[in-house]
């Protein structure tokens, strides 16, 4: 049985935290075929992620982040995540791959005290809009690992003003959904958007985790990655 106590101190050197572990559903299992063709039957998984910029200062010192390659943040996860996964006789696996994708975000709410916010991110009653999962690593038994005395409710049904739905230069969230066109197509027509000097101003104006906020350059790093993804503007 993997212990997380030992699975935090190898994620630790990376900035990386253990987000949780779950057992996974017969359905689950078989649908993905995590242990088709192995040895080893993988029956939970442990998810891990970065908690506000806990991982920044090691990333962005990293070969990954200064080789000009393209999506060094996923190739520095599957580095690390396939570096601690063979320590503990684990598989690795990833949000970003596919399609078909693997559920994360199922995995993530049955892990973790987390409610969908206005502007579509999961928000964490304590982390706000500042967290992510960055690998899964697939293990063949664990005890289910949770957030302790976090409240169920949504920290968004408090919010009377909800700052983030008013902060956006181009009005791109509203109660409908999220107008990724018309977002995408200010920012790379507007050089002066304050959005490139300080990252998404919807998103900073949580008034939740304002603690973990992302430090500047790593938003600014996530921007760009957004903008790269997506042609035209």
């Amino acid at each position: 049985m993997t212990n997380p106590a030992i699975l935090e101190q190898l994620l630790k050197p990376h900035g990386l935290h253990l987000r949780g572990v779950l057992e996974l559903t017969q359905g689950e299992i078989s649908a993905c075929e995590f242990n088709a063709g192995r040895d080893q039957n993988f029956t939970s998984i442990a998810l891990v992620g970065n908690i506000g910029s806990s991982f920044w200062p090691v990333f962005s010192q990293s070969p990954e982040y200064h080789d000009a390659q393209p999506d060094p943040l996923d190739r520095w996860s599957k580095r690390v995540a396939q570096s601690v996964a063979e320590k503990i006789k684990a598989l690795a696996i990833y949000p970003f791959e596919g399609p078909p994708y693997y559920p994360f975000q199922q995995w993530a709410n049955r892990a973790e005290t987390l409610h969908q916010s206005p502007l579509g991110l999961m928000i964490h009653p304590e982390y706000g809009l500042w967290h992510a999962y960055r690998f899964g690593l697939l293990i063949p038994q664990a005890s289910p690992v949770h957030s302790p005395g976090l409240p169920l409710e949504s920290p968004c049904l408090k919010c009377q003003t909800q700052p983030c739905l008013h902060h956006c230069p181009v009005d791109a969230f509203s109660t409908n959904g999220y107008d990724v066109d018309k977002c995408v197509s200010y920012l790379k027509q507007t050089a002066e958007a304050i959005c490139h000097q300080q990252g998404c101003q919807a998103r900073n104006a949580c008034p939740i985790g304002v603690a973990y906020r992302y430090e500047t350059a790593q938003h600014l790093f996530h921007l760009r990655a957004f903008l790269e993804a997506r042609p035209g503007g």
